[in-house]
Formats: C-alpha cells, sequence, structure tokens
C-alpha cells in the first residue's frame, strides 16, 4: 500500500527543513512505501530552495510549485490531484500537525474508516476572542448549511483512495476543506491530540483573512441566506403594509391627528438598512456565480520537482556497486 503525505507550504523557509527531517524519519521507520508531496503556494522566500536540497537526496519527496499563490485551500487540493497513493495523510508543514500521529493514523483507519481527522484536546495560545469567534462560526455554519461539523476537528486527517476521488471531483473554486469533508461523507472517526506551537515563523491566518474563510464556507455550500432574506422581506412587506393602513385609518378616523415625522424617518432608515444589507449578499452569491461560471483551472503548476534517482544512487550506478 502506497501512504502519501501532503503537505502545503507558504514561506515555511525556517521550518520545512525540520518539518522534512521528522517526517521522513517517521515514514523511514514504519513503512516501505510512501511519498512525501510538498505544495508550494507561490512563496516569496527559500522553502522551495531548502526543500529541493532534501528532494535531491531522496526521491521520495515531490515538490509542486504553483505558479502563484492561490491559497491553502487550492494548494490542498494540488496536493489532493498530484497524490498517488493507496492512503493520503493531509498535514501542515509548519509542524503544529506532528509527524510522530502519522503511524497512529495508519493504524485507525485499518479498523475499516474512510477517514480519521485529529481533534485539539484544547485550543492552547489563542486568544478568547479567536476562540469566540471559532465557536461563533460553526455555530452559524452547520446552522446554515445542515452539515455536523466536528468543532475542534483540524485539517490534519488520512483518508482512503475513495474518499480522495470523491474530493477530486468536486471542482468549484470556491473551496472550504471541512464543508467538502462533509459534504462527501463517509465513515469518519478522531484522534485526540495536543497542538504544538510552531516550530518558527507566525501563523498566515489574520482575522480579515479567517473572515473571508467564513464567508466562503458559509456562502458556497448554503442557499439558506437567500431564503432567509425572503422570509425577512416577506415579513417586511407585511408589517410595512399594516403600518401604511393604521397611519391612513388614524388620517380618516381619528380627530386632531398629528402628522409626525421622526417614526416614518426611523421607519425609512430601517428598510434601507435592511435592503442595502440584503443587496450586500445578494452581490456575494451572484460575484461567486460569475467566478463558478467562468470554469477557470483551479490552479496552475510552475514545475514538479521530482529526482527518481537519488544522488547516491546514481553513484553506485556509475562504481557497478548494486
Amino acid at each position: 500500500m502506497l501512504l502519501s503525505i501532503v503537505a502545503p507550504m507558504y514561506n515555511e523557509e525556517l521550518s520545512i527543513g525540520e518539518y522534512i527531517k521528522q517526517t521522513i524519519s517517521v515514514l523511514q521507520q514504519n513503512f516501505t512505501s510512501y511519498e512525501l508531496i510538498l505544495v508550494d503556494d507561490g512563496s516569496k522566500d527559500n522553502s522551495v530552495a531548502v526543500a529541493k536540497q532534501f528532494a535531491e537526496k531522496d526521491s521520495h519527496i515531490r515538490i509542486v510549485q504553483l505558479s502563484r499563490n492561490f491559497g491553502q485551500e487550492i494548494a490542498t487540493t494540488a496536493g489532493l490531484n498530484h497524490a498517488k497513493g493507496d492512503y493520503v495523510i493531509l498535514m501542515d508543514s509548519d509542524l503544529q500537525n506532528p509527524p510522530s500521529m502519522i503511524p497512529l493514523f495508519y493504524q485507525k483507519i485499518q479498523e475499516g474508516y474512510d477517514v480519521v481527522y485529529a481533534e485539539r484536546k484544547e485550543r492552547i495560545g489563542e486568544s478568547f476572542l479567536k476562540k469566540f469567534t471559532s465557536r461563533l462560526f460553526y455555530w452559524v455554519a452547520c446552522k446554515m448549511t445542515g452539515f455536523q461539523l466536528p468543532r475542534n476537528a483540524a485539517d490534519f486527517r488520512i483518508m482512503t483512495r475513495t474518499v480522495v476521488n470523491a474530493l477530486n471531483s468536486l471542482r468549484e473554486n470556491n473551496r472550504y476543506q471541512v464543508m467538502l469533508y462533509a459534504y462527501v461523507g463517509f465513515k469518519s472517526t478522531s484522534i485526540p491530540y495536543d497542538v504544538p506551537p510552531r516550530f518558527a515563523g507566525e501563523t498566515k491566518y489574520n482575522y480579515t483573512r479567517m473572515f473571508k474563510t467564513a464567508l466562503d464556507a458559509i456562502l458556497s455550500f448554503s442557499s439558506r441566506p437567500l431564503r432567509i432574506i425572503s422570509l425577512v422581506s416577506v415579513f417586511i412587506s407585511v408589517i410595512s403594509f399594516a403600518y401604511a393602513v393604521f397611519i391612513f385609518i388614524q388620517y380618516m378616523f381619528v380627530d386632531n391627528f398629528v402628522e409626525g415625522i421622526a417614526s416614518v424617518l426611523a421607519f425609512v432608515a430601517i428598510m434601507f438598512a435592511l435592503l442595502f444589507l440584503f443587496l450586500a449578499l445578494l452581490s456575494e452569491y451572484i460575484g461567486r456565480i460569475m467566478i463558478e461560471s467562468k470554469r477557470r483551472p483551479l490552479y496552475f503548476v510552475r514545475d514538479e520537482i521530482h529526482y527518481t534517482k537519488t544522488e547516491s544512487e546514481i553513484n553506485k550506478e556509475k562504481t557497478g556497486d548494486h
């Protein structure tokens, strides 16, 4: 059985060398048939150069270099497209997904599961605001999409070839892997783990990027916000009509009826606020429809680096030492 490890990297010059060392060491000790696929998502530092030094010495390492930065979701998709294994493990290259868990994943999936994912015991080192927004996102996402999402699940997971083929068949541009996992389904279970601190560097996820990811996750996988808009619009229309009838009755039958402007202005302001909110949401959906309708490729590969024979193997052939 061939085991594929897929690890996107973006500006991980300080940690990618140590990640490769630890991962290859675990693979050598526990497996005979494996490949490590490093997907460079348009790094601007020397990440590729560092990884290439290891690839020159080990034919199990492959580097897929994308033409620019497409984002982690697309980089993950590229890795899944290039993986050849009967089992595929997704993990980060910053060592916050411990390579030592790879054998545990493989053992667990042999029990008959299709997916085994890592579940965080605690979100150590994260601020209260980040924890709160994370819980809020999962609550809203579950309500809007109808999917049951494990709240502390990481992208760190192992999948069978059947699951990988199912994910590869999904070609939408606005991708959020957690939702894609829930969409394709299959039998899954978890392994709890403690998230270690980053080996080096800083996280690439700021609040702006997190908000964009959350928006993509909800709007790309659910039409419920549009249904809510429809229901709210009908409700507001009924209330507005009833209010107009009430004002008309007062004007016709109430003596000394005082015409006021404050309530009218407040009502109009609320209506316009809701109107522009609805227009913004509709614009988001229309923008996604436009992107999907173009059917552009998800990514472009600048280069694929894979040394089928290492330097030591070539030297052996030259000296006749077989």
